[in-house]
């Protein structure tokens, strides 16, 4: 992501100018979390609150496509909406029974790059 300079990513911002406090370990958690991603692991976001009003989706969708977040833990079903209409809208499709869904069946679906939205 640029920052608007025209040779600058946020990372390279961060990098240059989140030097100490919270700032610094902002820093080093960005870094870890690129590290955890390198090395093929998998990130669950947990977000509480209804998130459309902010328009968080468009971050989320983005970080979704580009691989970096897996899973997302939310109370607010508004965050959902918001989400399925930015990445998912005209792929929707209803699957059966998914409460009964064996692991096999979620490596299919996985696979297949399928965008879960479910209740409980």
């Amino acid at each position: 992501m640029k920052t608007g300079h025209p040779s600058e990513t946020v990372s390279d911002f961060i990098a240059h100018h989140f030097r100490h406090f919270n700032a610094a370990a902002l820093k080093d958690a960005a870094s870890a979390y690129r590290k955890h991603l390198e090395e093929g692991g998998q990130m669950l976001m947990t977000i509480a609150g209804a998130m459309s009003t902010a328009e968080l989706g468009l971050s989320l969708a983005e970080m979704i496509r580009q691989d970096k977040v897996h899973a997302i833990c939310c109370t607010g079903a508004n965050l959902e909406e918001d989400l399925f209409n930015l990445v998912a809208h005209d792929f929707y499709e209803r699957i059966p029974h998914y409460r009964d869904l064996t692991p096999a069946d979620e490596e299919a679906l996985l696979a297949r790059h399928m965008n879960r939205v479910t209740d409980t």
